[in-house]
């Protein structure tokens, strides 16, 4: 590899456990979504698209990934968060409201804690270890559940 910054990505993503994994995808949302609402601020309206289209790409895997079967009431809710925060990042995008952009970012970090708190408790012997997600975190005890 003739990058460094490629090659650590790389070897991040193949030490991580799956939990570790979800908490990389969110923090490429968030890291997007920071970059798209400067981007609304400079007025470059390129930059906000690219940055808007990457965090609803990563929220779309995010979504695509979930569990019905095995994650219940856990994967419905986080589902209905990512339906809220791709509805109000193409608001955001129409209004061209970062101050919206950084709701939804304070959302998914929020939600980023919970994940990284489970991988953290995670033991490395136990299912994640083996390439399974044992459950998700309960996002119905975060502040952030979706209102009205």
């Amino acid at each position: 590899m003739s990058h460094p910054a490629q090659a650590y990505r790389q070897f991040s993503v193949q030490g991580a456990t799956p939990l570790g994994l979800v908490v990389m995808l969110y923090d490429g949302v968030i890291a997007a979504l920071q970059r798209a609402a400067a981007a609304m601020e400079a007025h470059d309206i390129q930059t906000k698209c690219d940055h808007l289209n990457r965090a609803l790409a990563i929220i779309a895997h995010l979504e695509g990934t979930l569990n019905f079967a095995r994650g219940g009431e856990v994967a419905r809710t986080l589902r209905a968060f990512y339906v809220y925060a791709r509805g109000q990042a193409l608001k955001a995008n129409i209004e061209n409201s970062p101050e919206m952009l950084r709701a939804v970012i304070g959302r998914f970090s929020s939600v980023r804690e919970a994940w990284h708190e489970a991988d953290q408790r995670a033991p490395s012997s136990g299912p994640a270890a083996r390439g399974q997600v044992a459950a998700p975190p309960n996002p119905k005890s975060r502040s952030w559940r979706i209102s009205g």
